[in-house]
């Protein structure tokens, strides 16, 4: 009798449970919602998030709050993430390469495939590679030529080995079969000011640090990821049609959710990600700041980080 009427409790506890836990997912969101950015109050990815924010929280009806988790690359704040409570009060960023990198490189102590749910990637900021104006390199295949003339024989300013800037670099040494002179910074602006003084030969950027630099005439670019040309260097061709594609194209961002996560809550922000990322007026915000407002899908964004993963792990060991 005793063992029966404590199953009877257990049972009528996780219906309670489930009842609750549907509930709260149909009231969701009532409540302000935090966005962990991994990166510095006014770099180039907070700013970013902090736009998109804005839409989110006007297809929600419910503000999303800005906190910068900073430090270790974006470690810091994913770890914080990682931790925080399941219920869809607290989203973060997801910023690739980096994150992947980070993983690859064992730097991040937890498997981001199976610390976090994608909610959808939003933007796209492709990198490049540039040099000073008065550079003798004209394209990607110039420096290809001269460096395998000249082993090592180019240098190239990176603020990392696993920042988009170093991978970048990276992805062409494996896709050409050949080796820069890789010279670290502390942040871009070190690493552009050394190129157009000379004291290096290529600096590895995104669009969006790149523009200012272009419209002024003071660097030129000799190649830009992605699978088509971008439209504010529309004279720019791609790393591919240069003959060399690569895996590493730019910074992808968008949004993740910690594991665990009510399905119905999950499935609630990623429509709104999708709904917001659509809006024709966060597409000229992103314009704005030299971003491509590109919507990728949450699985297409979970096979991506697989591939990238793999690709990263083999790469850096090298």
């Amino acid at each position: 009798m005793k063992l029966r009427h404590l199953a009877q409790a257990v049972g009528t506890a996780f219906v309670l449970m489930a009842g609750t836990s549907a509930a709260l997912a149909q009231n969701y969101p009532s409540k302000p919602i935090e966005l962990y950015v991994n990166y510095s109050a006014g770099g180039g990815t907070d700013l970013s998030f902090r736009v998109f924010a804005q839409f989110l929280q006007g297809v929600l009806g419910q503000p999303v709050v800005v906190v910068n988790k900073p430090g270790a690359g974006g470690v810091i704040g994913a770890t914080a993430l990682a931790k925080v409570r399941p219920d869809g009060y607290t989203i973060g960023n997801l910023n690739l390469p980096a994150l992947d990198a980070s993983f690859a490189s064992k730097t991040l102590p937890m498997d981001p495939r199976k610390a976090f749910v994608p909610l959808g990637h939003v933007m796209f900021d492709p990198a490049v590679i540039a040099v000073s104006a008065k550079s003798k390199f004209s394209s990607l295949g110039d420096v290809i030529s001269h460096l395998k003339a000249n082993p090592s024989g180019a240098s190239y300013a990176a603020t990392g080995k696993v920042s988009t800037d170093g991978l970048t670099a990276l992805a062409i040494e494996k896709a050409a079969n050949v080796k820069f002179r890789i010279v670290n910074f502390e942040g871009g602006k070190d690493a552009i000011t050394a190129a157009l003084g000379g004291h290096v030969d290529a600096v590895g950027l995104t669009i969006s640090e790149a523009l200012p630099y272009v419209k002024d005439g003071s660097i030129k670019l000799l190649g830009v990821g992605g699978t088509t040309r971008n439209p504010d260097v529309p004279d720019v061709p791609t790393f591919a049609e240069q003959g060399f594609p690569l895996m590493i194209n730019g910074s992808s961002r968008g949004l993740i959710i910690p594991a665990g996560t009510p399905d119905d809550v999950v499935k609630e922000l990623r429509e709104a990600v999708k709904k917001a990322a659509a809006d024709p007026a966060y597409a000229a915000k992103a314009k704005e700041l030299g971003l491509q407002p590109t919507y990728v899908a949450p699985e297409d964004v979970a096979k991506h980080m697989n591939e990238e993963i793999a690709w990263l792990q083999s790469a850096l060991q090298d």
